[in-house]
């Protein structure tokens, strides 16, 4: 695009993408110029007329950089955050006047902690994890202008679901202009498959009487004590509820005895107390108590280019102590 004028035929270009990468090794996808194109077209129904974007994260992830070319190729503004490690970055953001924001979860939560107001904004879309209710509420503070859509997707996909207004609450949402979802048995492979031109990314769901589709948890993602099975991200939210942390995560090593270990980690902006973690994690297990519970500054707080909290660092650092 030069000047706002396509000088290729793009119907036929291909681009390499990655995944997100939290937990796992990032996948290379390969995608077409046009089903991202698709996409720019129908999200352009959003559009009051010419647009401010906010883009967080850096371009070598696929949110972003999608972001970016909707931005360009619809022929709005763009600024780009690359990192959330400053306060003076969000103000200077806050001058550019942004109207439409793409954002994750997490980076919610990082720009919450510098006080920051975007009140120019009106649309904000919200991907790349789960949105929890006090998430929510801090996404108001920030943008308390905004309709909030939050989104689910995937590098592989594109958009698979988007919010309402009535969509329930622990839903993604009702299936996104021009997509189709059917939920089938569960299988063993974790693989992106075409079959009879149908694409599996190998995650769960649930579809209710209304379409609104709800994701559920793999079994590594939840943990048993004393008799009682919990999700890990509700641990985490617990978590996320005291004074100055910011993010959580919770997770598992398994020792020789096939069984296993409950440990969890904290971004902290400001002081937090073990005992005060604790104590939370009481009000809804009385006996539950993780082997350990780390605090990490905010600044050390590993994130990965897509601006999620990077699950494989805090793993590979902390399960050795």
């Amino acid at each position: 695009i030069s000047n706002g004028e396509v000088i290729a035929d793009l119907t036929d270009e291909r681009f390499r993408t990655k995944t997100g990468g939290t937990s796992k090794e990032p996948k290379v996808v390969l995608r077409t110029a046009q089903s991202w194109i698709n996409s720019f077209e129908v999200i352009g129904a959003f559009h009051k007329g010419k647009e401010n974007y906010l883009i967080f994260g850096d371009l070598t992830h696929s949110l972003a950089l999608y972001g970016m070319l909707e931005a360009l190729y619809l022929g709005h503004n763009v600024h780009h955050i690359q990192k959330l490690r400053s306060k003076s970055e969000l103000e200077a953001s806050a001058k550019f006047k942004p109207t439409f924001v793409y954002i994750t979860p997490t980076q919610i939560r990082f720009i919450s902690s510098f006080f920051i107001t975007l009140p120019t904004t009106l649309n904000v879309f919200i991907g790349g994890g789960r949105l929890n209710s006090q998430t929510k509420q801090m996404a108001k503070q920030i943008f308390p202008n905004a309709i909030m859509h939050l989104f689910y997707g995937s590098s592989e996909t594109s958009f698979i679901t988007i919010s309402d207004e009535f969509t329930p609450v622990g839903s993604v949402g009702k299936a996104f202009p021009n997509v189709e979802i059917k939920v089938e048995k569960k299988g063993s492979n974790k693989n992106s498959i075409w079959q009879d031109d149908w694409l599996t990314i190998g995650e769960y769901g649930r579809i209710d009487s209304d379409g609104y589709l709800f994701l559920l948890s793999e079994d590594n993602s939840r943990i048993t004590i004393a008799d009682e099975t919990m999700e890990t991200y509700k641990i985490e939210d617990k978590l996320k509820t005291v004074k100055n942390v910011i993010d959580a995560v919770v997770w598992k090593i398994e020792n020789k005895l096939s069984d296993y270990r409950i440990v969890a980690a904290v971004a902290t902006n400001g002081e937090v107390h073990s005992e005060m973690l604790y104590d939370t994690l009481k009000e809804i297990n009385k006996i539950f108590k993780p082997k350990k519970i780390y605090k990490i500054s905010l600044n050390d707080w590993p994130l990965l280019p897509s601006g999620k909290t990077d699950l494989r660092a805090l793993k590979s650092h902390y399960n050795e102590q």
